[in-house]
């Protein structure tokens, strides 16, 4: 037999402010929008369908109220309604999977904020939440005891908490709510998959929070925990809780991984993100945008994506003071990968022309053309030298790169004759370049002396890495 999927109800318009009337004006919508649903769930059923089975039947699993900022008013008209029995059935709260609560106090008083925040929370009690978004929302410790009711569900599986800035003090709440298990048959950090945690303001403090809720979790496939002022103490915390937990075996299946903007400089705790990486067989997705690696930390990312043989398609290495010796790792890293990279970003890096050259030869050779869609290379010190080899890269009418949708090289040094060159071959793939510096100077610092510097950083290179690669995989990072 025929089934309907549940409906998803959201609140329609602009962002605004929400007072009791719009409210009412909302639940007038959802409740047409359900009780056409119904009918035709009926319909499906037939005439022999009983009332408590059609009263049974989910209409609604998913709500997104994001963008609005409600009064307290206007939360209570929410509430009632997703609380109250919908046309004799079950409530339309008990069936919510999908919870969007992300951005619903902004510009309100704290005092009504916590408000909103309680109510709306409370009004899913009775449902078995598995994705809950709560960003946006200014939370400090009591708006996190005012979202207790959806954080401690059992049932939830994923949640974001980005851009609530949140503190130390607030991130040891939301951990001590994750982590608890008063019945001893688990917690909630045990069964998320997802966990997202950006632009907050925890420091290192929450840094070893967080590394409470990874001691706990063993399936996470989603994690971001960037921009949270970290330092290189929290950073070295995170890095060595993620090793811990995947040299024991937990989250193996590891799919998306992202630590922008957290700081791995130390060698310690680049070793401990080598050794995590290279247990990461699932990961496709890494953002090590702005992370202080350098080359040296840069070659043992690659190196461990590597040993992983995961099967990554988006790689963003922005921001990380890489050089050409850096770039060569990253060019040996796409070379090995077989041409699955699919978005390759080194933005705000000083590769220089012979930096950029490595990256392009990395993209010759596959026999069916390298899957490459998007390649970001803005403010790389990038000149002539750089530019033309990417074309040759690109090849005629880029049949050596079918896949490419999107070029940047914006913020680099190219004179008007190459970007002419530049827009012939790339065409509308190039995104324009507003900030590039058409006196094409990029290239005159470049010399016969680099090419001997790399031949002996190469040398160095083969002849030092399998002992320092190894005393890394074998080292444990003690915090």
């Amino acid at each position: 037999m025929a089934q309907l999927a549940p409906l998803k109800i959201e609140v329609p318009g602009e962002r605004e402010f929400v007072e009791a009337d719009k409210a009412r004006e909302f639940v007038a919508l959802w409740t047409e929008q359900l009780a056409a649903h119904r009918q035709e769930v009926q319909a499906i059923l037939g005439d022999n369908a009983t009332e408590g089975e059609l009263g049974n039947v989910v209409l609604c699993d998913r709500i997104r109220l994001s963008d609005k900022s409600f009064s307290d008013e206007a939360a209570d008209v929410i509430a009632a309604f997703l609380k109250e029995p919908f046309m004799g059935g079950r409530s339309i709260a008990s069936g919510i999977l999908y919870a969007e609560l992300d951005d619903i106090i902004a510009g309100r008083m704290t005092e009504m904020g916590l408000h909103v925040l309680q109510t709306i929370c409370d009004a899913f009690a009775e449902a078995e939440l598995f994705d809950v978004n709560l960003s946006d929302n200014a939370i400090g410790q009591q708006g996190i005891g005012a979202c207790k009711t959806v954080l401690s569900k059992p049932s939830l599986e994923r949640l974001a908490l980005c851009n609530n800035g949140l503190s130390e003090a607030t991130m040891e709440e939301v951990a001590d709510i994750l982590t608890h298990d008063e019945s001893g048959t688990g917690c909630v950090a045990t069964n998320l998959t997802k966990i997202h945690f950006y632009n907050n303001m925890s420091g290192e403090g929450g840094c070893k929070q967080f590394a409470r809720i990874l001691e706990k979790s063993s399936k996470l496939t989603d994690i971001r925990f960037s921009s949270t002022r970290a330092g290189k103490a929290g950073s070295d915390i995170v890095a060595s809780a993620l090793d811990a937990a995947l040299e024991e075996g937990r989250n193996t299946n590891l799919e998306k991984l992202d630590l922008c903007d957290n700081n791995f400089g130390n060698k310690a705790s680049q070793d401990a993100l080598f050794r995590a990486l290279g247990c990461t067989t699932s990961l496709s997705y890494l953002d090590l945008r702005d992370c202080d690696l350098e080359d040296d930390g840069v070659k043992k990312v690659c190196h461990a994506l590597f040993e992983s043989d995961s099967a990554l398609e988006h790689l963003d290495l922005s921001g990380n003071n890489v050089e050409r010796r850096g770039a060569k790792q990253i060019a040996d890293y796409i070379r090995d990968s077989g041409g699955k990279l699919k978005v390759l970003c080194l933005d705000d890096n000083d590769l220089t022309s012979k930096g950029v050259v490595h990256i392009a030869s990395a993209f010759h050779g596959s026999e069916d053309g390298h899957a490459i869609e998007k390649l970001q290379l803005n403010y790389t010190m990038c000149g002539a030298i750089g530019a033309r080899a990417l074309i040759d890269a690109y090849g005629p009418d880029g049949k050596d790169l079918p896949n490419l949708k999107k070029i940047c090289l914006d913020g680099n040094s190219f004179k008007e004759e190459i970007v002419g060159e530049l827009q012939v071959a790339f065409d509308n793939k190039l995104v324009e370049m507003e900030e590039n510096d058409s006196d094409g100077e990029a290239d005159d610092d470049l010399s016969d002396e680099d090419s001997d510097e790399e031949d002996d950083d190469d040398e160095e290179d083969q002849n030092g890495e399998v002992d320092a690669l190894t005393d890394a995989m074998n080292k444990s990072l003690v915090v």
